[in-house]
């Protein structure tokens, strides 16, 4: 696995907002991450906050989704708590703590919906610049079964939403309620198996439809750090933690956002 990224690939990543490494993953790693993702969504149950059963049917039919699988499956907690992955989001946010919001199984499946396009961090729990998701494909993704979009620098413009519920059956809603996004010419990520796309939260980002007859598995993992602060609405934090937190906390319990890496 790929352990740091180089002066040039930090740039790229603050510039734009996200950054693809391509070689993220060797093949040997990537079969054992198909391997033990596949096993551990067959048998996950609900772990921390899964995403709202009562979603719209359209979202119902953009992915297959699970979430904190590392708490319940052991081949996926030692595979998302390694600390490389802290280090090299450190080196790309420049912060100095590095903790694991929560993971996510995205699975396009067979002629699944459009991600219309959004950005992470207004729905989370707490509100940061240096929130980075990882996205890894554990298969190719093409603009045939439904890869990553991107508007690039759009994590440094103000938004006019600021989290407000976008219809998901709408996959411009986001460009409706920002126009001053609808200039920014849109980069599309066409990557093979085993690459690494770091998404920072406020990057505006979408996924195309699986126009293919076999899913297209993506794993990421959401990274927060060090000191941030609570603000009241619960995103995937489970119910025992949001039910001795208050706005304002910091958001550092180990046992459910464990530490990945520190300076």
């Amino acid at each position: 696995m790929r352990a740091e990224v180089s002066p040039e690939e930090v740039r790229s990543y603050r510039d734009d907002g996200f950054l693809v490494i391509e070689d993220l993953l060797d093949a040997g790693e990537l079969e054992h991450w198909r391997h033990s993702v596949d096993r551990a969504v067959t048998g996950h149950g609900v772990s921390g906050r899964d995403f709202d059963p009562e979603q719209s049917e359209y979202y119902d039919r953009v992915f297959l989704q699970r979430v904190n699988m590392w708490k319940t499956s052991r081949e996926v907690r030692a595979l998302v708590l390694d600390e490389r992955f802290g280090r090299l989001v450190a080196a790309l946010a420049g912060t100095d703590e590095v903790r694991l919001y929560h993971d996510h199984a995205l699975i396009k499946l067979p002629w699944a919906n459009p991600t219309n396009w959004h950005a992470d961090n207004p729905y989370d729990p707490y509100r940061s610049p240096e929130a980075i998701m990882l996205w890894i494909a554990l298969d190719e993704a093409d603009a045939r079964n439904g890869c990553l979009h991107f508007l690039p620098g759009s994590h440094r413009r103000e938004r006019l939403d600021d989290g407000a519920a976008l219809d998901e059956a709408n996959i411009g809603a986001l460009l409706e309620a920002n126009p001053q996004f609808a200039a920014i010419e849109p980069a599309m990520a066409k990557v093979a198996a085993g690459a690494g796309i770091f998404i920072n939260g406020m990057t505006a980002h979408a996924a195309g439809a699986n126009m293919s007859p076999r899913p297209r598995r993506a794993f990421s993992m959401v990274f927060i750090p060090g000191r941030c602060r609570y603000t009241g609405q619960p995103g995937a934090l489970p119910a025992e933690l949001t039910a001795r937190l208050q706005p304002g906390d910091v958001l550092d319990d180990d046992q459910h956002l464990p530490l990945l890496y520190r300076a």
